[in-house]
């Protein structure tokens, strides 16, 4: 340590010959002039000084009849004032090891969990991008922790996400989070009838029927009430669940005009690329997408001969659109307003099985209006608060 100390300092070793040179080293000593590993030799006397001491020793020397002759120069400063003039060999080893030290900062690959699936890869690539999280990006711990933080309360799928950069690799590793079974509060829910109908079959999970099969039902009467008896007999509130099924009639309208205007594909697609690092992003010069086109956005790293740079390319791809006048046929009218009933009924009763079909079709000028009337058989049972 001692030697390692000594060399990063300019030291002067020399050698005092001649004259009354033990009244030098007196001199020296009061003057407050440190000299150290002094040694005798014929005729005088070697040791070591600091540099900017040697000048106040040579003036000391001169008195005494004394020469001062410098033997070795020792130190980091010497071996600075050898590359004067050439700072560029000084500097690039101190660029190298900042640029070096940066580096290790920034994004320059992500890796994911192999348990992870491509959706859930995907999803997460996305959510890390719009907390501006790409190859080419820098990041510190504290940012790392934040991100970890928001994508949790972003996707209630995920049960932990961990960000660990090492070397220049962000290593994504998170898991899924288990279905967390229902907790049910204290109020008592009844089943009760979306609509008319006569109950076919009923299925009850919780609670006490107080409907039957083969009776009907209005729409909002009770079909289980939020009770259950124990072994004395006591009913005991709970959440009524389970499924009723019924025959009942139903009727949807819809019109559709002959002629009507929408935003259609026209069949031109093209690609607008911009790139991402270090916090900054350039476009590169392509044609500007309009209003009704529809875009797609995907970010992959850039990567050159198989070797993957700290860069994200951001490509949109985009397909022209175009408001235009679609005319229809009556025929084609009719098709499009019965779908449009029957996507009513199955938003309705998403279980709906129809039995039995009829409509009414109404022509006009301007369009085509279907009454359809249709006998479904669907569970009816829904729950509502006592």
């Amino acid at each position: 340590m001692a030697k390692l100390w000594s060399g990063l300092f300019a030291r002067v070793r020399f050698v005092a010959l001649g004259g009354r040179y033990e009244r030098f080293v007196s001199r020296c000593a009061q003057a407050g002039i440190p000299l150290a590993r002094l040694r005798p030799v014929p005729g005088g006397v070697r040791g070591v000084i600091p540099a900017r001491y040697y000048k106040q020793a040579a003036a000391q020397a001169r008195p005494c009849r004394t020469r001062l002759r410098v033997e070795r120069r020792q130190g980091l400063w010497f071996r600075l004032r050898r590359y004067r003039g050439r700072w560029g060999l000084l500097l690039g080893p101190l660029v190298f090891a900042v640029v070096f030290v940066l580096m290790q900062q920034m994004v320059w690959a992500i890796r994911y969990d192999p348990s992870l699936t491509a959706q859930q890869q995907s999803r997460i690539r996305q959510a890390l991008y719009s907390m501006d999280i790409y190859e080419g990006a820098f990041l510190n711990q504290t940012r790392l922790r934040q991100a970890e933080k928001q994508m949790l309360n972003q996707n209630e799928d995920l049960a932990w996400v961990s960000l660990n950069l090492t070397s220049g690799r962000l290593v994504v590793e998170a898991a899924p989070a288990q279905p967390q079974p229902q907790v049910e509060g204290n109020e008592s829910v009844d089943l009760t009838a979306l609509t008319d109908g006569l109950i076919l079959e009923m299925n009850v999970q919780e609670g006490f029927a107080v409907k039957h099969p083969g009776q009907t039902v209005a729409a909002g009467e009770v079909l289980v009430t939020a009770a259950k008896a124990d072994r004395n007999g006591v009913l005991i509130p709970v959440h009524a669940k389970g499924t009723v099924l019924a025959r009942f009639t139903r009727s949807y309208q819809c019109t559709q005009p002959l002629e009507y205007q929408a935003q259609l594909p026209t069949g031109k697609v093209w690609s607008r690329f911009s790139l991402r690092a270090a916090g900054h992003r350039l476009a590169l010069p392509a044609r500007q997408p309009g209003e009704q086109d529809r875009c797609t956005v995907t970010h992959r790293p850039l990567a050159v001969l198989g070797f993957a740079l700290p860069v994200t390319v951001e490509e949109q791809l985009v397909m022209e659109r175009q408001t235009e006048t679609v005319h229809l046929s009556p025929q084609q009218a009719q098709d499009k307003a019965r779908l449009a009933c029957l996507r009513q009924l199955f938003r309705d009763f998403p279980d709906a099985r129809i039995l039995r079909q009829e409509e009414e079709v109404m022509k006009s000028e301007n369009g085509v209006t279907v009454t359809v009337t249709l006998q479904v058989k669907a569970n009816i049972a829904s729950a509502g608060q006592v």
